[in-house]
């Protein structure tokens, strides 16, 4: 090794000495120029994004969400159209209003197309309300009092279509959620309503008698609903949803309140709540 360094002249090894040098400088400018490109490209991305996320929805998905779940509570009002409320509000101190109350509901979406989804809703209702008779009293002057009860479970499957785009796709993989979507959606279902008395009651036939008594109906009955509603994004996972429907139906009574019309199911509601996609 010593003799062969020895035979080199210097001027060779200060010329593959310099020349090392230069390489090496070039491939750290190389290396740096690469470095720079990657940075800027991702700054400019992410400015991209930023940009999206203020003129629609705030943050974005990897890819538009499958579908969504929501859960809402609010205002489920009943028609009370039959003939069955008009007597229980004639007879006894109880308005049309009463049969009306709180109401909660769930909706599980699942995207069909960009713009149409499928949804699987389930929206639950009850009252309880205390009444007496009208224009009559026991023998001691009291009032003859009953509790009445009335409530529905509605089930249904419904199309839903956005009036505008839900989101919008940036490149390749990003999916930014649109900041307000109003949509429509139409549907049909089962319904299974209760409607039960329990209390004091009046025996018109058996010589105006009173005494205590239990009356209860509950079945199934077909109804179909029409909806509509606003998703106002917050990030690209939840929204807050509104929405006003209409169900229609009716059922069949049970053998306690025999010589009744059809049980009217329908009514006009409006919930809100959250949004969650998945």
């Amino acid at each position: 090794m010593s003799e062969a360094a020895r035979s080199v002249p210097r001027w060779a090894h200060r010329k593959s000495i310099a020349y090392q040098r230069t390489w090496s400088k070039v491939i750290r400018t190389a290396r740096f120029f690469r470095t720079t490109v990657k940075a800027a490209a991702g700054v400019v991305a992410f400015a991209g994004l930023a940009q999206a996320q203020e003129l629609s929805g705030n943050g974005f998905l990897f890819g538009a969400p499958m579908g969504s779940i929501a859960f809402r509570a609010g205002y489920a009002g009943a028609n009370a159209g039959s003939d069955l409320f008009s007597q229980m509000t004639t007879d006894l101190s109880l308005k049309k209003g009463d049969f009306s109350s709180f109401g909660y509901g769930l909706d599980v979406a699942f995207a069909l197309r960009p713009r149409l989804d499928v949804v699987v809703s389930a929206d639950i209702s009850g009252m309880d309300k205390k009444s007496d008779y009208r224009e009559w009293q026991d023998n001691a002057g009291k009032p003859i009092e009953q509790t009445t009860g009335f409530s529905r479970q509605a089930f249904a499957a419904s199309l839903k279509y956005s009036l505008v785009p839900n989101g919008r796709t940036l490149g390749k993989f990003a999916w930014v959620p649109a900041r307000y979507v109003p949509w429509v959606s139409a549907g049909l279902g089962r319904t299974l309503y209760k409607f039960k008395q329990d209390g004091d009651f009046i025996d018109f036939g058996n010589n105006n008698k009173v005494s205590k008594d239990q009356f209860s109906s509950s079945k199934w009955g077909g109804t179909a609903q029409v909806a509509a509603g606003l998703d106002w994004s917050i990030n690209q996972w939840f929204a807050l949803t509104s929405q006003a429907k209409y169900l229609s139906g009716k059922a069949d009574l049970d053998l306690d309140f025999s010589g009744f019309a059809p049980i009217d199911l329908s009514g006009f509601g409006m919930t809100a709540g959250l949004t969650i996609r998945f």
